[in-house]
């Protein structure tokens, strides 16, 4: 599933509040971590979050590879909805 958003947060905050929030409340491994990006996998699924700016705010898009149900997605949008929205 793939979601979008945008906030005035820069894409470093964005990072970093996402690793954080993926430490606390799963058991995802970081596979990937760049500036601008985040990939995460484990037995509950795989995510990946990017952040980066444009048009004055930064877009924040997220992709799991599982529908909606108890898995990473429903972690991934409760992690987008920690994210102050535009």
């Amino acid at each position: 599933m793939n979601f979008e958003l945008a906030t005035h947060l820069s894409p470093e905050e964005v990072i970093e509040k996402a690793a954080e929030f993926y430490r606390e409340h799963t058991g995802l491994e970081i596979q990937v971590r760049g500036a601008d990006r985040l990939e995460f996998s484990g037995a509950i699924g795989s995510a990946k979050i990017k952040a980066y700016r444009e048009h004055g705010h930064t877009t924040v898009r997220a992709e799991t590879d599982r529908g909606v149900g108890l898995d990473v997605t429903d972690v991934t949008l409760r992690f987008l909805y920690t994210i102050p929205h535009v």
